[in-house]
């Protein structure tokens, strides 16, 4: 394995496991990755790239301290890493409520953060600002709330501190919607049909994909037969499951699929499998069994 820029730490450490106390002696806010759980969890979201910022080093630095390890690196070019050098903007939000976040205890505690941040992400409002400190740069978070309609800004305090603030980025109806009474075009994280409606709606998706889904399983079985990795993470707490699929597709051989005994559809990983260029069948077995089979979409075209 080459490691580049965009090589995931996941990636890295599952080649060469001992890699870690390389990274942990890079910056000791990598430590942290000496946490199974967090390892599990925030590994599979941060780059190369991601964890220079994170560390304050250069990217060759850090593939410097990777080749010593024994691995092979591709080095960047300088014009490219002065191009990846993060934009920090003071904010001013004088007329905003600022919705504030410390994360340092949860990730102190072991926990993985990402569950309390989206549950506050989604309950923020288009006048207000959700602040996040952390002691490092949290750029997986950046890149999903960024995907989420949210806009950034970044300062640090005297103590170092990451102080990260987002506001949704909502459109304003134009002139003509304003004219005619228009509503405005609702963010990624804001609903504006009643739950009701929004019931039906899911209810009817889900009745045609159910169809689509028994009729495809046995044939995306058969296709992958003797060439699936099997795993079970219906006994793991959320947001396990997820990661513990994406950290699997992330090894996963070339040609094969990945088999997965759940509970049910996972809402959230549907997006990142799209990202990520996978596709996948389903098949219930009762209402807390679900077998799902995620493989390449290049696969099968």
């Amino acid at each position: 394995m080459i490691v580049n820029k965009d090589t995931k730490i996941s990636k890295i450490l599952k080649e060469k496991p001992e890699a870690i106390d390389i990274i942990a002696s890079i910056n000791s806010n990598f430590k942290k990755l000496q946490n199974p759980i967090l390892r599990r969890s925030l590994a599979t979201r941060v780059s190369v790239k991601d964890a220079a910022r994170i560390g304050k080093v250069s990217v060759n630095d850090f593939l410097k301290a990777l080749q010593d390890a024994g691995l092979k690196v591709e080095f960047v070019s300088d014009s490219a890493e002065n191009d990846m050098a993060q934009h920090m903007m003071p904010p001013d939000f004088s007329d905003k409520k600022v919705v504030t976040l410390d994360v340092r205890p949860i990730i102190n505690e072991g926990k993985d953060p990402f569950g309390y941040i989206n549950k506050t992400a989604k309950n923020i409002k288009p006048e207000q600002i959700l602040l996040i400190i952390n002691d490092f740069e949290p750029i997986p978070l950046i890149e999903y709330l960024t995907d989420k309609n949210f806009v950034h800004w970044m300062t640090q305090d005297e103590e170092g501190n990451y102080l990260t603030y987002f506001k949704l980025n909502c459109k304003k109806p134009g002139l003509l919607q304003r004219l005619f009474g228009k509503k405005n075009v609702p963010c990624k994280y804001h609903d504006t049909s009643s739950k009701k409606e929004q019931e039906q709606v899911d209810a009817s998706k889900n009745n045609i994909n159910q169809t689509k889904q028994n009729a495809d399983f046995d044939v995306i079985k058969k296709q992958y037969d003797g060439n699936m990795q099997e795993i079970d993470v219906r006994h793991l707490e959320m947001p396990m499951p997820m990661k513990t699929i994406l950290e699997n597709l992330v090894t996963l051989p070339s040609g094969q699929a990945l088999f997965v005994h759940h509970k049910r559809i996972p809402q959230f990983l549907l997006p990142e499998l799209e990202k990520r260029q996978f596709d996948y069948v389903a098949k219930q077995i009762d209402p807390d069994y679900t077998y799902l089979i995620i493989y390449k979409k290049t696969q099968t075209n």
